[in-house]
């Protein structure tokens, strides 16, 4: 019995390879890195504006328009509400439309369509344009600093 105990022992030391030793801080890195990480709809909301500031203080940079992935349009509020077709946004033109009409300065907002899976940064410029940035959720979720998501 005893020499049967030894040689299960030494047959389970020998099938233990300690050579290969796993290294548990760079284990730990690569689980952090691999983590699901939660995004608020604030963040994204957060995000939107940053990028919409980038953009309306360099208007001609295409470059930014396309490393975002966003839909650019401008021109005055009747013919943006020909070329967009969501209800809500045409209602913030409309509402663009009358501030614009009372000579109102009308700061920057972010506004959600009707099925909420896109965000549209909206401004007025100088010359009563109003200029539309379109950003999918989607897109801004995937192009987010991952620094900025818990």
């Amino acid at each position: 019995m005893k020499n049967i105990c030894f040689l299960v022992v030494l047959f389970l030391f020998t099938q233990c390879d300690f050579s290969t030793r796993i290294d548990t801080a760079a284990a730990v890195k690569e689980m952090k890195a691999r983590q699901v990480k939660r995004v608020l709809p604030q963040d994204i909301v957060n995000q939107v504006d940053e990028w919409g500031q980038q953009m309306q203080q360099n208007l001609q940079d295409t470059a930014l328009r396309t490393k975002y992935a966003v839909r650019y349009i401008q021109g005055n509020a009747q013919s943006l509400r020909g070329q967009v077709k969501d209800a809500k946004i045409q209602q913030v033109l409309d509402a663009l439309a009358y501030s614009q009409s009372l000579n109102q300065e009308v700061p920057p907002s972010i506004q959600k369509n009707v099925a909420g899976d896109s965000l549209f940064y909206i401004y007025p410029t100088n010359e009563n344009q109003i200029i539309i940035i379109g950003f999918s959720k989607v897109q801004v979720i995937q192009k987010m600093d991952r620094k900025l998501i818990k």
